[in-house]
């Protein structure tokens, strides 16, 4: 297609490499096709959001049962009641929830809601960490509204009691593990060290679990690492993909929300009937308890071999995460706090990607980016572990890690 009428090319901020396919019109499994029919097996799984891969079987069957009921009303919905009590008995902070459509709109509300409930202004976030779109969250750079959040770095608990004692931050935003600055666990306590320290300085403390979320566990991120914030939000997997998100968090907060509250909160499409009925599919899938084994073990078996081999050539190269989600950092050893523009080779990068898209596997076109694995990757993981390997010592060889 030689016309493209997309402002900037794209509908995003990140530019597709010229030698990744550019015209995808379907996905199934692991895999995604181009209009050429060209088949890629796709390592970004739609930013997280794809738990159980292209096309699943049982969510195309709830997409299609859903639709053939009607599926948007003007009015309350019983889907909202009945998936509203699942997430309350699922999510350690889901006291109550409220419904929205994007991320960004979750995480917009929800530090609207600090903001009123503590009469306080100032925001405090990671450096390195993303958190939507809005006004409230970009930096400087990229919006008209000069009130940017205050930055610490990741697993510096120290940087956040001093900023914080001060008393006049209404709320901490943080991704439990970072997904958009390398894959990045948190350390041992420092979760809880946060929790502790907005307690005492009675900042409301927000997990940000739209990428997290049901990656970690069937109740988020919060209930792996058993800490429990003020306010959560998710979206992207609790979907598979589709638009939904929520805020979830103690009544005594959330009922500053309209109507029983003050603060605004609207949105044509929050909670819509098509993204709740594949919700509830999402959570029945997720409740096999081998699910998260799995996923485990195809994260620690790529993690492991990676490793593995950076040790047995001595490369300049890092990889790390939890779970499902990893990335491979190169120019470090290790990027315990994310990676920033100090500690990695975009140069690199970029060329094991072009590598890997010739052998028709898709990383993430940004060193930032994670790799989201799924179950539908298992019979192929051992050729993707294999041709990344071999990547990498090409490359070594050459002297270019």
């Amino acid at each position: 297609m030689s016309n493209n009428y997309l402002a900037g090319g794209v509908n995003s901020p990140i530019p597709i490499p010229e030698y990744y396919p550019q015209n995808i019109v379907r996905g199934e499994g692991p895999y995604v096709y181009d209009k050429d029919g060209s088949r890629f097996v796709d390592m970004w799984m739609g930013y997280g959001a794809l738990l159980f891969g292209h096309a699943d079987p049982d969510i195309v069957k709830s997409i299609k049962t859903a639709t053939e009921k009607a599926f948007f009303f003007s009015y309350q919905t019983l889907i909202e009641k009945e998936y509203s009590e699942e997430i309350h008995n699922l999510i350690p902070s889901a006291e109550v929830i409220r419904y929205a459509t994007t991320g960004s709109d979750a995480v917009a509300y929800a530090i609207r809601l600090a903001r009123n409930y503590t009469k306080r202004n100032n925001v405090l976030s990671i450096k390195g960490g993303y958190h939507g779109a809005h006004e409230g969250m970009v930096s400087t750079t990229g919006t008209t509204i000069k009130t940017p959040p205050e930055f610490v770095k990741f697993n510096d608990p120290k940087a956040v009691s001093e900023k914080l004692e001060s008393g006049s931050f209404a709320c901490m935003i943080l991704e439990p593990v970072l997904a958009n600055s390398g894959c990045t666990p948190p350390n041992e306590g420092y979760l809880q060290e946060i929790r502790d320290i907005c307690t005492r300085t009675g900042t409301v403390l927000i997990f940000d679990e739209v990428v997290n979320g049901f990656r970690m566990s069937i109740g988020g991120s919060q209930k792996r690492f058993n800490v429990t914030p003020d306010l959560s939000t998710f979206s992207k997997a609790i979907a598979s993909g589709l638009p939904l998100s929520l805020i979830a968090g103690k009544k005594e907060i959330m009922e500053h929300y309209m109507p029983t509250g003050k603060v605004f909160f609207a949105g044509t499409f929050n909670g819509h009937p098509l993204s709740l009925s594949v919700a509830r599919t999402v959570l029945k899938k997720l409740k096999d308890e081998k699910f998260y084994e799995q996923l485990d073990e195809m994260g620690d078996r790529f993690r492991l071999e990676i490793s593995n081999l950076i040790h047995e050539y001595d490369l300049n190269i890092a990889i790390q995460g939890i779970g499902s989600m990893l990335t491979i950092g190169f120019g470090c050893k290790n990027f315990n706090q994310g990676i920033t523009n100090e500690n990695f080779d975009a140069n690199a990068y970029q060329e094991f990607i072009k590598r890997m898209a010739r052998l028709k596997i898709l990383f993430p076109p940004l060193p930032t980016e994670t790799v989201f694995l799924s179950p539908v990757h298992q019979e192929i993981l051992e050729d993707i572990i294999e041709k990344t390997k071999n990547t990498l010592i090409n490359m070594h060889k050459e002297n270019l890690i």
